[in-house]
C-alpha cells in the first residue's frame, strides 16, 4: 500500500487506550497491522481480536488539529443504515486525550476504474448507495452548498488577487470566464440525498465476491447525488469521463451547465490547494491535488471547447 499519510503506529496509543478498544469490541486485541492509506495523520489498524473476529480502528489525539474529521465521521457514519454498502461503525469513544473509532473490518482492495468491470461494480454501487440515502437524514448535515462553499472559490480568488506566475496557460488565459462559471456551481447542486462528498477510488473497496464498499464518510453533506459521481471522476485515470456522465442513470439528464460549472469550481479548488504549504505528515496531499487538477482542467478544457482565441 502507498504511504500517503504519516500515522503513529498502533503500539503508540496508551495502553488503557488499546484496552479500552478490547473491552468495546468484545475481546482483546492480539494483533494489529497499521494501515498507510488516507491523508488524515492518526493511527489506522486492521486489529484481530482474541476471538477471531476483526475490526478496523481508528484514533487521533483530542487535541490536533485534523480531530474534528474523526468526530465529523463517527457521526456521519451512525446515521447510515444496513441497507449503504459502508462498513458498520461498532463504536466511538474517548479516553486519554484519544479519539477512538471502529467499525467491522473489510476483506477488500480499492477499485482500479481502469479495469471495466470493476469501473462498473463502482458505478452501479453509486446507483444503489443514491437510492439507500434519498431522502437524506438531515439532522446535523449541511447541505453540499454550505459544506464545499469555502473551497470552492479558486478562481474567483485568483481573479481579485492575481494568478499564481506558475498557473497553466490556459487558465491564465481564461481566467475571468472561469471566475464567472465558478461562480454558478452551487445552483445545480441541491438535492435531497445524504452525499459522501469524498468519493475517490481510496475510498472504496472491492471485496473478494466482487461488492463496493464506501469507506470514511467524514466529509458527508446533502446535495444531487451526481455531485458524488463527478468527484468521483475526478480523481479517476483512464476513464471516458464524459461518456460516463452522459450514461450513467445519476447524470445523463442533469444540464450540461451545472455539470460544467460544479467541475469548473473543482478545478480551482485543486489548483489553488496544490499550491498550498506542504504538509508534513501528509507529504502526498499536494501531490494528489495537483494531479487532480490537471485532470479537472483537462475535462473542463474538452468540456467546454474554449480555446486560446476564446475571449
Amino acid at each position: 500500500m502507498t504511504t500517503t499519510a504519516w500515522r503513529p503506529a498502533w503500539s503508540e496509543l496508551p495502553v488503557d487506550v488499546r484496552e479500552l478498544v478490547g473491552t468495546c469490541l468484545g475481546a482483546p486485541v492480539r494483533t494489529a497491522a497499521g494501515q498507510a492509506g488516507g491523508f488524515t495523520p492518526g493511527v489506522a489498524a486492521r486489529v484481530l481480536l482474541a476471538d477471531g473476529s476483526r475490526a478496523f480502528v481508528k484514533a487521533i489525539q483530542a487535541d490536533d488539529e485534523s480531530v474534528g474529521v474523526y468526530r465529523n465521521e463517527a457521526r456521519y457514519a451512525a446515521l447510515l443504515g444496513a441497507d449503504v454498502p459502508t462498513p458498520r461503525l461498532r463504536f466511538t469513544a474517548q479516553a486519554r486525550g484519544w479519539v477512538v473509532l471502529a467499525f467491522d473490518d473489510v476483506d477488500g482492495r480499492h477499485p482500479d476504474l481502469r479495469v471495466p468491470a470493476e469501473r462498473e461494480a463502482v458505478l452501479s454501487a453509486l446507483g444503489r448507495l443514491a437510492a439507500a440515502l434519498t431522502p437524506a437524514a438531515r439532522a446535523g448535515v449541511p447541505t453540499v452548498e454550505a459544506a464545499l462553499a469555502p473551497l470552492l472559490t479558486g478562481w474567483r480568488q485568483y481573479a481579485a488577487d492575481g494568478p499564481p506566475a506558475d498557473l497553466d496557460p490556459w487558465s491564465s488565459h481564461h481566467l475571468a470566464r472561469l471566475a464567472r462559471l465558478e461562480a454558478g456551481w452551487a445552483a445545480g447542486t441541491a438535492g435531497d440525498t445524504l452525499l459522501h462528498a469524498d468519493l475517490r477510488p481510496d475510498t472504496m473497496l472491492l471485496t473478494p465476491q466482487g461488492e463496493v464498499v464506501v469507506v470514511d464518510w467524514a466529509c458527508a453533506c446533502v446535495g444531487a447525488p451526481w455531485v458524488d459521481l463527478v468527484l468521483l471522476l475526478a480523481s479517476a485515470d483512464g476513464v471516458d469521463a464524459d461518456r460516463v456522465v452522459r450514461t450513467h442513470p445519476l447524470s445523463r439528464d442533469v444540464p450540461d451547465a451545472a455539470v460544467d460549472a460544479f467541475l469548473c469550481a473543482l478545478a480551482g479548488c485543486f489548483a489553488r490547494e496544490c499550491r498550498g504549504p506542504d504538509l508534513p505528515r501528509s507529504p502526498r496531499l499536494r501531490g494528489f491535488q495537483a494531479a487532480a487538477a490537471r485532470r479537472t482542467l483537462a475535462w473542463l478544457a474538452r468540456r467546454t471547447g474554449w480555446r486560446w482565441s476564446s475571449p
